[in-house]
C-alpha cells in the first residue's frame, strides 16, 4: 500500500522522513527513534538539500538574519557557486511573509549595478522560497569593523563612496533599503564594495505591504523617523549610512544604551559625538557630510542621495588613494591583519533623564512619536517575555554545567543606569557589548564545545550568552563528529534561539 504526504498528497518512498515534493516532515516527531527540532539548523539544511536537489547542490549554512538563512550552494546546470537565501520556517509561510520575500526578490533582480550583489534566480519549490545570488568571497564591513576598528580615512571614504553609489542608484528607482548597516555591506577579495540584503526594502508604491507604525530595521542604525514607525524615504538610508561612516571613522557606534528603548531615545534627542574627538586626521569636509546626514530632521539631510554621493566624490581622492584603499580592503576581506588606526575614546553620552525636548511644536510632535515608539518596544518586549514564560511553564530548564556558562547572563534591564566620567568612557568593545544580543543553544552530543569568534563559551549548552552586535562566528565541535560552523548576525536587544544543534557522526572538520 502506498503512503501519501498529508500536506501535498505526493507518494512517499519507503522509510522517508521528509516529503520529496514539499519537504514536510512525515514521521512522528515524538517517536523515540527520531530526534527532530523545529529550530535545528541541521534539519533545515537537510530539508533544503532534499527539496532543491537537482537544482542546487547545497553545501553548508553561511549565516542567518532576520529575513533569511544563507547557504553556500552550486547551481547544478551552470556549475557556478551561489549564495542561496532561503526563507526560514520560523517566520511562517503566511501570505504576507511570502509576498514580502517575493517582493524583495523582484526588486533586487531589477537592480543592475556594480555595487549591488546580482541576483541569478528566484523561485519556490516544495514550499521553500529561495533567491540565488552571486557568491561573494570576502567579509562584511561589520565583521571587518568589529575586528579591525577604525579604518584609514581613504579606505573609509572608498567604502562610503561605493555604498552611496549603490543607494543612489536604488533611490533613483524609488527603492529604499531601510536596513543599511555594516553587515549588509560586503567587501570582496578584489576590494570591491557591494550592498546586499534588501530584505526590508520598500518600493515607494508598495503602501499595502507596510503597516503604518511598524518599527522595521536594526535599532543601532535606524533613523529617528524609522524609530517612530513612520514611512521612510531615501533620507533614512542616508542617516543609516551616516552611522556606518561614524563607525568606520571612530571604531564605535555613536549611540549605545542598555536597552533598545535607550538607543532609540538617543536617535531622537542626542546629538552625535564629534568624530574629531577620537582622531585628528578626518577632513572637515567629511565631518560635515557625516554631521549633515545624521541630522534628526530628514529635511536637513541631503535632498537626494545623488547629492550626498556628489559630496563624497567631491572630496580629494587620488588614484594612489584608490589603489592603496583597494589593497587594504583586499587584505581585510581575506582576514589578514593590517596596522590599526589609533583612536581616542568617545565622550560619554547623556543619561536618558537628560534627553528632553526643548520647545517648538515640531520637537513636541517628535517627543510624542518617540514616547509612543519606545512604549511600543517596551510593550512588545513584555508581551514576548510573558508568552515565553507561559510556554515554558511545563518545560524543563535547559541542561547546564559549571562550564556551560563561563559568564553570568546579562541583566541590563534591571541594572542601574551606567554613569561614567570623561576619563572612564567605555572602550569600543564595551560599547558594543552594552547594545548586544543573547544566544541560546543546546548541543547533541552534550559534551560538544560551543565556540564563538574562536573563544570557547560553553559545553553542551549556552543560555542567554551575551554577544556583541555584528557578525559572530559560531562553531560546535566534538571528537568523532563533523563540526558545525556558521555566522550569526546579532542585533541590539535580540535573542538568537537556535534550539538543539545535532552534530553528524564522522571525522571532525578543521
Amino acid at each position: 500500500m502506498s503512503v501519501k504526504c498529508f500536506s501535498c498528497s505526493a507518494e512517499l518512498s519507503a522509510g522517508a522522513r521528509f516529503c520529496a515534493s514539499c519537504g514536510t516532515l512525515v514521521v512522528d516527531p515524538q517517536d523515540a527513534t527520531v530526534i527532530v527540532d523545529a529550530e535545528d539548523p541541521e534539519a533545515l539544511l537537510h530539508r533544503v538539500r532534499m527539496v532543491l536537489a537537482g537544482e542546487f547542490d547545497v553545501e553548508r549554512e553561511l549565516a542567518r538574519g532576520g529575513m533569511g538563512v544563507i547557504f553556500k550552494a552550486t547551481e547544478v546546470t551552470l556549475r557556478r557557486p551561489v549564495a542561496l537565501k532561503v526563507l526560514p520556517p520560523e517566520l511562517g509561510l503566511s501570505v504576507r511573509t511570502a509576498e514580502r520575500f517575493k517582493r524583495e526578490a523582484r526588486m533586487v533582480a531589477d537592480l543592475d549595478h556594480p555595487n549591488i550583489i546580482p541576483v541569478y534566480r528566484v523561485g519556490q519549490l516544495g514550499g521553500v522560497f529561495f533567491i540565488a545570488m552571486k557568491f561573494i568571497e570576502g567579509r562584511s564591513l561589520g565583521l571587518i569593523l568589529d575586528t579591525q576598528g577604525a579604518l584609514p580615512v581613504p579606505v573609509a571614504l572608498h567604502v562610503l563612496r561605493g555604498a552611496a553609489r549603490a543607494l543612489a542608484y536604488a533611490h533613483d528607482r524609488h527603492i529604499v533599503h531601510r536596513d543599511i548597516k555594516g553587515s549588509n555591506i560586503l567587501v570582496d577579495r578584489d576590494g570591491r564594495v557591494l550592498v546586499s540584503d534588501y530584505g526590508v526594502a520598500l518600493r515607494s508604491s508598495d503602501v499595502n505591504l507596510t503597516v503604518d507604525g511598524a518599527v522595521i530595521g536594526t535599532p543601532s542604525f535606524m533613523s529617528p523617523e524609522q524609530c517612530a514607525g513612520r514611512r521612510t524615504g531615501p533620507q533614512s538610508d542616508q542617516y543609516s549610512l551616516g552611522i556606518v561612516a561614524f563607525q568606520a571613522l571612530t571604531g564605535s557606534l555613536p549611540f549605545t544604551a542598555d536597552t533598545i528603548a535607550g538607543v532609540m531615545q538617543h536617535h531622537f534627542f542626542t546629538a552625535p559625538p564629534d568624530v574629531r574627538a577620537t582622531r585628528d586626521d578626518v577632513p572637515d569636509a567629511l565631518v560635515e557630510i557625516v554631521n549633515r546626514v545624521l541630522q534628526k530632521d530628514p529635511a536637513a539631510r541631503f535632498p537626494t542621495t545623488q547629492d550626498m554621493l556628489a559630496a563624497f566624490e567631491a572630496m580629494p581622492f587620488s588614484a594612489a588613494d584608490r589603489r592603496e584603499s583597494e589593497h587594504i580592503l583586499r587584505q581585510l576581506a581575506q582576514g589578514l591583519v593590517v596596522p590599526k588606526v589609533q583612536t581616542r575614546p568617545l565622550p560619554p553620552l547623556p543619561d536618558a533623564t537628560q534627553l528632553l525636548p526643548r520647545g517648538g511644536a515640531g520637537r513636541r510632535r517628535l517627543f510624542f512619536a518617540a514616547t509612543l515608539a519606545v512604549a511600543g518596544v517596551v510593550f512588545m518586549g513584555v508581551a514576548v517575555g510573558v508568552m515565553r514564560l507561559t510556554a515554558g511553564r511545563n518545560e524543563p530548564p535547559p541542561p547546564s554545567s559549571p562550564s556551560s556558562n563561563p559568564s553570568p547572563p546579562a541583566a541590563v534591564s534591571t541594572a542601574p543606569p551606567l554613569r561614567v566620567t570623561p576619563s572612564a568612557a567605555p572602550r569600543p568593545a564595551e560599547r558594543l557589548a552594552l547594545a548586544g544580543g543573547k544566544l541560546r543553544v543546546m548541543t547533541s552530543p552534550t559534551d560538544a564545545e560551543i565556540i564563538v569568534d574562536g573563544r570557547r563559551v560553553g559545553v553542551g549548552s549556552a543560555f542567554d550568552l551575551p554577544l556583541g552586535v555584528g557578525e559572530r562566528r559560531l562553531e560546535v565541535r566534538a571528537p568523532g563528529f563533523q563540526a558545525f560552523d556558521t555566522m550569526l548576525v546579532v542585533t541590539a536587544g535580540s535573542t538568537l534561539s537556535l534550539g538543539r544543534i545535532t552534530l553528524r557522526a564522522g571525522e571532525q572538520r578543521q
